[in-house]
């Protein structure tokens, strides 16, 4: 069993703004995922993911540079580690990333959907 540690869930006008800063379709499940929790930490049996914020998201992927140096890719949060989770914004597929010389192509193919992504947890 996964332990997982919601935060309050994001105001309906947070995900709004959030939805006109973003270029890309989100894939299916993430909005839904989102609703629920303004970021969470859930631990598995082999992977530990920080979601973060959906109302940091937009900021952390601009200190992390990610629209400079992996612009084909969001990132919405991390093993902890030197691990980033980001969808590929052209499949909606999830992909890790190296946050260390984070670049397009370093990313690593995880799952086809956001709703495998959490399953695969």
């Amino acid at each position: 069993m996964n332990k997982i540690d919601k935060k309050q869930p994001p105001k309906k006008k947070e995900i709004e703004i959030f939805l006109k800063q973003i270029d890309f379709d989100l894939p299916e499940g993430f909005i839904s995922f989102f609703q629920q929790t303004n970021g969470a930490d859930i631990e598995g049996e082999k992977t530990y993911v920080i979601f973060w914020p959906l109302t940091d998201m937009i900021l952390l992927n601009k200190e992390y540079k990610v629209e400079e140096f992996a612009p084909n890719f969001f990132v919405f949060g991390s093993n902890g580690g030197g691990t980033a989770f980001a969808i590929e914004k052209v499949t909606g597929h999830i992909c890790e990333l190296p946050f260390i010389g984070i670049s397009q192509g370093e990313a690593v193919h995880r799952c086809e959907t956001f709703n495998e992504f959490i399953e695969s947890i």
